[in-house]
């Protein structure tokens, strides 16, 4: 299944608000990572042929749930997981190229 750049892009956003979540100490972060999670688990159905990207991605977002509920998360570790999660995002997306 071809994913649409709309869609991509909107994944990279996605983890990249996180960052921004986190930074700022958002009260809401918590939720929006759930809710954020709820949706890429739907995606692995829609991806079999990289849906190990897909679980690295919810993996992540699961840690950073983790990471939410605590006082003092590492920042630096979630900035770097976060631009590793839009290079696997971008990888996600050549699904199709590859034919």
């Amino acid at each position: 299944m071809d994913i649409p750049k709309e869609y991509v892009e909107y994944l990279k956003g996605g983890f990249y608000k996180c960052l921004c979540l986190f930074e700022e100490a958002n009260e809401g972060l918590t939720s929006y990572i759930n809710s954020f999670s709820y949706e890429i688990y739907g995606l692995r159905y829609l991806v079999e042929e990289k849906k190990e990207i897909v679980i690295t991605l919810l993996s992540v977002l699961e840690h950073f749930y983790d990471d939410s509920l605590e006082p003092n998360p590492n920042i630096k570790v979630i900035r770097s997981e976060v631009f590793r999660c839009i290079s696997l995002i971008n990888n996600l997306s050549k699904v199709g190229d590859e034919n």
